[in-house]
């Protein structure tokens, strides 16, 4: 069994589980190091904001030539009640990806476009679309804070890898230079899947 680099405290036996099996899998189709020290403030990222009692569990990075690449496994905290009134809780986990880039994104918020987005375009259209591109524009939802510093760090490389996402679920959040990608729960091939994408992206950007 590897050692893992994560924190297993008050976890389940699954949860374990599929923790020690996205690291095998992670260990055995990328490069992957445990950094030493990385900055990432997980209050600019309304992704992460969504729960409100979390923490880091674990970061494994990804070796990329341009851009630092991490996965960043967030361990959350949620308690429930029984039809008794009687409190419990449980700890389990969900996987973001991280890229630091060189571009500033500005504030940029990136999803699959769904029906509700196209009704509510044609009354209050707050969306970025691209002219030269409508294949995207058609499949993706683009919220910003700074049109111009999305449109150029967008640009048409970018796009193409996002666009090559076969996830319908993965979202992606850029505070400036940095951008989350997620989120997962614990599934070895979502998670495998996420860091290539994360790689992809960051090669763009």
């Amino acid at each position: 069994m590897h050692k893992l680099p994560f924190e297993t405290l008050k976890i389940s036996g699954l949860e374990l589980q599929a923790l020690e099996e996205i690291y095998a899998a992670l260990t055995a189709k990328f490069k992957v190091t445990v950094p030493d020290d990385v900055e990432l403030s997980l209050g600019d990222f309304d992704l992460f904001n969504c729960h409100p009692d979390k923490t880091i569990g674990g970061i494994l990075q990804l070796n990329h030539p341009a851009n630092a690449c991490y996965l960043v496994f967030i361990k959350v905290h949620t308690v429930y009640y029984t039809r008794d009134g009687h409190a419990d809780d449980y700890y389990n986990y969900r996987v973001y990806g991280c890229i630091k880039s060189k571009k500033d994104f500005g504030r940029i918020l990136i999803r699959r476009e769904n029906f509700s987005d196209r009704i509510i375009s044609l009354v209050h259209h707050v969306e970025l679309d691209f002219e030269d591109d409508k294949p995207f524009n058609h499949k993706f939802y683009v919220c910003t804070n700074d049109e111009q510093k999305a449109l150029l760090a967008m640009n048409w490389t970018f796009r193409n890898a996002i666009m090559n996402i076969k996830s319908e679920n993965m979202v992606i959040e850029a505070a400036n230079n940095v951008l989350i990608v997620g989120n997962n729960d614990l599934f070895v091939d979502e998670v495998v899947e996420q860091a290539n994408v994360i790689l992809s992206l960051a090669s763009n950007c």
